[in-house]
């Protein structure tokens, strides 16, 4: 689908036409594609994927500066949920058509499109404190610490209102996730050791770590994912099985994080891996991990040994770090 958002002066005082592209879209992805060429994997096989099979669960919009007949700027969203939530990215303008105030155009069509579509939330990642990162601290990004995470946040209570109390249960991934664990991943309290495999501990995003799941869910390189969700596609959770390669022998690793309010949910998840009986699987949690040892001990996980003060939390100080095995 190709929707005209209208044009718009440039600084030079070029017209520039404005389009909004929703992929999958054949004719379109033989000019956008190229014109992203720069950027390096897995969003080259991301963006394949949208153009040739779309997003089930999610959409992806390309947002298109075109002059005369050519592509000059873009920015994308992938959003999911009936009143979105996204994440912000490939924002590019070639050098010979910078200054003109294109980006600024892109943002200004983006950000009206997005409020008119009763948007709740925007996700970004840039590098902290740089000339990009204060751009977008004008468009209303607030950034989290020195992190260059940073998030558009429209709806009042927004955090509140996407991880409130509600039926949830364990399924298999879809593209819908992408943003909302990107949400998720956001969220600063709770358990601090979050994915051994992925190297996640405390705060951070999963706008790169998804895309790193889903090839390798394709490619066999990660056993199995699956994510507590809401019936109106957030996440609260997510439970992934694969081999941790930072050991020879690659032993399976167990890697779960649920949002503190739906602890109680963690065995349901765990219980709905395809755990093997045949392989040893490790897993690991830190002491303050609330429900997270009755989530394993659920699924025949026993624990192995206690490393006191052998990790630190997000504001440094120096926790316990607890192994389990199964198997």
């Amino acid at each position: 689908m190709v929707d005209a958002l209208g044009t718009v002066e440039l600084k030079s005082g070029e017209q520039m036409e404005i389009v909004r592209v929703v992929a999958p879209e054949p004719e379109w992805a033989d000019r956008i594609l190229p014109f992203l060429a720069h950027k390096i994997e897995p969003w080259q096989w991301q963006m394949q994927v949208a153009f040739s099979e779309g997003l089930p669960g999610a959409v992806q919009y390309y947002y298109e500066g075109v002059l005369d007949g050519t592509i000059v700027g873009n920015i994308m969203t992938v959003e999911a949920m009936d009143a979105p939530i996204g994440i912000l990215g490939h924002v590019f303008t070639p050098p010979e058509q910078r200054r003109k105030g294109i980006a600024s155009r892109l943002m200004e069509a983006l950000t009206a499109d997005f409020r008119a579509r009763n948007g709740r939330a925007l996700f970004l990642h840039t590098g902290y404190d740089t000339p990009p990162y204060h751009i977008y601290e004008a468009w209303g990004f607030v950034g989290y610490r020195d992190t260059g995470a940073m998030a558009w946040v429209l709806e009042d209570d927004f955090w509140a209102k996407q991880f409130a109390p509600r039926p949830v249960a364990p399924r298999e991934t879809n593209w819908g996730d992408w943003a909302a664990l990107e949400a998720l991943g956001e969220v600063d309290t709770g358990w601090h050791i979050r994915s051994i495999f992925l190297n996640q501990h405390g705060f951070g995003g999963f706008e790169g770590p998804y895309l790193y799941v889903r090839r390798g869910l394709m490619e066999e390189r990660i056993r199995d994912f699956k994510v507590l969700a809401a019936d109106d596609g957030a996440a609260m959770g997510f439970a992934l099985l694969a081999p941790w390669k930072a050991f020879p022998g690659a032993p399976l690793v167990l890697d779960t994080f649920v949002h503190p309010a739906f602890t109680d949910e963690a065995p349901a998840l765990v219980q709905a891996v395809a755990l093997p009986d045949d392989e040893r699987v490790l897993a690991f949690s830190d002491l303050g991990s609330v429900g997270r040892a009755e989530a394993l001990h659920s699924v025949g996980f026993a624990e192995l040994a206690t490393l006191p003060r052998a990790v630190t939390d997000g504001a440094g100080n120096a926790i316990d770090l607890k192994i389990f095995s199964r198997g």
